[in-house]
């Protein structure tokens, strides 16, 4: 998958121990498969060339909602999605929630989607606190699914109870297999009016979606990637004191920003 990439060493906890790999993101549109509905634009960030231990990943995130939300600020994008690990979400409560404070007026227009296993949580009264302040903003709160079945997943499912769901197209070319995967969601007490299917690259993957009722849909077959809008402003110096005598206005200089993860 192509995309922006940056220097993985601006993520390390210890600058004598730096981290050889890349960070790495691109922003997948989440369409209608019914009507030309273009429902959130997904910041989708990934590592090349490293492991992201816990922590890492924690800071990836965190700069990822940061920049969701300039990409609104800046109107750039008209919805946003942003994905949290259930780990993120234990160790760096107080500062996500800080963020989405100070968004207030942006935060109807920010969907999350959440990843992670229930036998895995350590803080299970964190995460559902954030899900609870989450939906007291009226934020939307989903879940991806990364087991092949969805019925693999019904213990985290049971403690979410998503707004919406994200799931992988199935691995096959028979339409029947494509409409057990939105039974099985039913079953599991999914709606599957709100379930996003991802990985829709081929025409074919299309034609099966659609013909199965799949209502929402992620691919290079849907729409394509594009990189994340710069949210960059050109800082400035301040205003040059007058020369003695003088009534000229000194205009203030630009400088070149900095660059950072995200």
């Amino acid at each position: 998958m192509s995309g922006p990439r940056w220097p993985a060493p601006t993520i390390a906890v210890d600058w004598n121990k730096p981290i050889e790999g890349m960070v790495c993101a691109a922003m997948w549109p989440t369409m209608s498969l019914g009507v030309r509905e273009r429902w959130f634009d997904e910041l989708y960030v990934w590592t090349e060339g490293f492991q992201a231990s816990t922590m890492q990943r924690a800071r990836i995130q965190l700069n990822g909602v940061r920049k969701s939300f300039a990409l609104l600020e800046q109107e750039r994008v008209r919805k946003i999605g942003v994905t949290l690990s259930f780990g993120t979400i234990e160790r760096s409560l107080d500062l996500l929630t800080a963020q989405f404070d100070e968004n207030r007026l942006l935060s109807h227009r920010i969907v999350v989607l959440l990843r992670g296993q229930f036998d895995r949580l350590r803080s299970p009264y964190r995460v559902q606190g954030f899900i609870d302040w989450m939906r007291s903003q009226l934020i939307p709160v989903g879940y991806r699914l990364t087991s092949p079945r969805i019925g693999m997943e019904m213990r985290t499912i049971d403690f979410l109870r998503p707004d919406f769901a994200k799931v992988g197209a199935p691995p096959s070319v028979r339409v029947e297999y494509w409409q057990d995967m939105l039974i099985e969601a039913r079953s599991a007490g999914l709606n599957p009016d709100w379930l996003v299917v991802s990985g829709i690259d081929t025409e074919a993957q299309k034609t099966l979606a659609k013909e199965a009722g799949v209502a929402f849909a992620q691919g290079a077959a849907v729409k394509a990637a594009y990189d994340p809008p710069s949210t960059r402003r050109p800082a400035t110096l301040p205003i040059e004191p007058l020369p003695q005598g003088g009534n000229e206005t000194v205009a203030p200089a630009t400088i070149p920003g900095t660059t950072s993860v995200l």
